[in-house]
């Protein structure tokens, strides 16, 4: 409670300074005092001038300058989150070392692993467009719906990424009692390789 008291007595004294100050004005005069006035004036003008302008300019300065900081934080803090991002999605495809077999070498492994024979594998066409190249093989194979939806499902999921690009699945009307439920089926893999990344 020992401020409050201090503040209001520091405040009575100043409001009488300026009290007294105001009846000296109006007893003597404004003219007697011009010339301290002007004195007065001009030294305020000079210390403003001196000192408060540099130290308010340096300061518009310094927050212009933490401005672009904040700006190039942002855009090195953006272009960060696209790299990670664009490298996560090469590390998704294949190598451009790898073009002449990933597609070939895959799908021949996809069809070992669920014990699949194709009837027929065509080798893979490539497009190139703008610095990607889109691979492409067409594969027919003969199996049961167990073993197709495997052979899908490690498709997709396979990585370096390919994708399932078309399908055709034909129930065989040949009945085999050892070999119920066998399809036909035609499918057709893509993948995408980057001759040029970025």
């Amino acid at each position: 409670m020992a401020p409050i008291p201090i503040l209001q007595a520091a405040t009575k004294k100043i409001a009488a300074e300026a009290d007294l100050v105001v009846s000296v004005l109006r007893d003597k005069g404004s003219k007697r005092f011009s010339r301290a006035l002007g004195l007065a004036g001009i030294f305020v003008g000079i210390a403003y001038v001196a000192f408060l302008m540099p130290a308010q300019s340096k300061m518009q300065r310094l927050d212009e300058q933490i401005a672009q900081a904040k700006i190039a934080y942002d855009y090195g803090t953006q272009y960060k989150t696209l790299h990670d991002s664009l490298s996560a999605a090469y590390a998704r495809l294949p190598t451009i070392t790898d073009r002449p077999q990933w597609l070939t070498s895959s799908v021949r492994a996809l069809l070992d692993a669920g014990r699949l024979e194709s009837d027929s594998f065509e080798l893979p066409q490539e497009t190139e467009h703008e610095g990607l190249i889109f691979q492409e093989s067409t594969v027919t194979f003969s199996a049961d719906f167990r073993s197709i939806f495997s052979f899908l499902l490690r498709a997709e999921n396979a990585r370096p990424m390919m994708h399932i690009r078309h399908l055709s699945i034909t129930k065989s009307t040949n009945f085999d009692p050892d070999h119920p439920g066998m399809a036909q089926v035609t499918c057709v893999i893509s993948t995408v390789i980057a001759s040029k990344r970025y």
